[in-house]
């Protein structure tokens, strides 16, 4: 297993850029100085074409890759090397995924900045629609942990991006799970707090609008843009009315 690691780890060193010229740090961006992860600074179109160019073991069967991939999202300290086991999984067959899921759950304690949380809420909330019998429950219980990150997941894997849904939890079960942590003190909870607002406007705009008037001065702040973004600048006014009350 090592050795696969090792020849990921060796593709992306070869991209990495110099540090003189970049303008940005991904560390403070996309980890947002709680991440023990190192960061290649690589961008992320370079990181999924290296992705696409495959590796040596490409070629082996369903169960060998998985267990390779694994393997590397749960030993690499790096950024996108992790990224590099969330793209192959994206891949697969949502039969192939579930029949998987005991792996993929797993893949959530290590998490710890918000772009391989949005990977794996992607793929979770794929999952969800696809069989809500087994997933509801795992992601009840990711909404009731402490551990920030599982409830950021519980919130935003619900829908993830609402337009990529078929069917969709009811609105109730979804302000439930947002009620929970609407004064959480965690700033990517709150975050997710926002982003799963926002999605349920886009499905049911009636009943998250009376939700968002209700709890206009609960909003966190690092959720509130995201939460009012779709709203006509008369319903924004008004709920910034509400929120100063």
């Amino acid at each position: 297993m090592k050795k696969h690691l090792h020849e990921v780890e060796r593709r992306l060193e070869a991209i990495r850029p110099n540090p003189k010229t970049l303008f940005w740090d991904p560390k403070d961006y996309v980890g947002g100085g709680m991440s023990t992860l190192n960061y290649l600074s690589i961008k992320i179109p370079n990181v999924r074409a290296e992705f696409k160019k495959g590796y040596s073991f490409s070629k082996l069967t369903e169960k060998e890759q998985w267990k390779i991939w694994d393997y590397i999202w749960h030993n690499s300290n790096t950024f996108e090397v992790m990224l590099q086991s969330s793209y192959w999984v994206s891949s697969r067959s949502i039969l192939e995924i579930q029949n998987y899921r005991k792996t993929l759950v797993g893949w959530l304690c290590r998490v710890d900045n918000w772009a391989h949380s949005d990977e794996l809420s992607s793929l979770y909330s794929k999952l969800l629609e696809h069989d809500t019998k087994t997933w509801m429950p795992i992601f009840k219980s990711w909404n009731s942990s402490n551990n920030p990150w599982f409830k950021r997941q519980s919130m935003v894997g619900l829908l993830y991006y609402a337009r990529a849904r078929k069917k969709y939890p009811k609105a109730s079960l979804i302000l439930k799970f947002v009620d929970k942590h609407i004064d959480d003190d965690h700033y990517y909870v709150q975050k997710g707090v926002g982003w799963t607002l926002r999605e349920c406007w886009n499905v049911y705009p009636m009943v998250t609008y009376d939700y968002l008037k209700k709890n206009a001065a609960k909003i966190p702040p690092a959720g509130w843009t995201a939460a009012t973004e779709k709203l006509s600048t008369k319903d924004k006014l008004l709920l910034t009315q509400l929120r100063k009350k």
